[in-house]
């Protein structure tokens, strides 16, 4: 197969990971306007489909490669995640994240009434950011109980 067609088929499985997140954020103003019930259960969807099909897509493509290839990517996975928490949590204490963040929440909270407070929006990023990591941690432990489990 030549690279043209190999692109092509790439690009077709990579685009709902960028269509689905750009359909969400055109439909953010009818989303303001349907509730809020129903606003987070569409946005959960998205975050779990891109997700999971990021996920899949990443699946697929080591499908391929040999046990080197193999090997690079589990050291990958395995420091990769530490390295971006890090990087995460040392982006909380610059200036210009905080600034940049701020605006961003501010810009989809445009409710009247409602600020961004800088503080505010660093501590809930924070917060979130050591949710997001310690349901890392319990999906580590459980897939490896899972794994033990299947090996016997």
């Amino acid at each position: 197969m030549t690279a043209a067609p190999r692109m092509g088929r790439g690009a077709l499985w990579f685009s709902p990971v960028v269509l689905v997140p750009a359909a969400f954020l055109a439909a953010i103003p009818w989303l303001k306007t349907i509730g809020q019930p129903a606003a987070l259960l569409i946005t959960a969807a998205v975050v779990v489909f891109v997700m999971t099909y990021a996920n899949y897509l990443s699946f697929r493509a080591q499908r391929r490669l040999d046990e080197v290839q193999k090997a690079g990517a589990a050291f990958a996975a395995q420091w990769g995640a530490p390295a971006g928490q890090v990087a995460f949590g040392l982006l909380l204490v610059l200036p210009p994240f905080k600034d940049f963040a701020t605006a961003a929440v501010g810009r989809f909270a445009n409710h009247p009434g409602m600020t961004a407070d800088g503080t505010v929006v660093v501590l809930s990023l924070a917060l979130g950011f050591c949710a997001i990591v310690l349901l890392q941690g319990v999906g580590t432990a459980v897939v490896h109980a899972i794994w033990w489990t299947a090996r016997r």
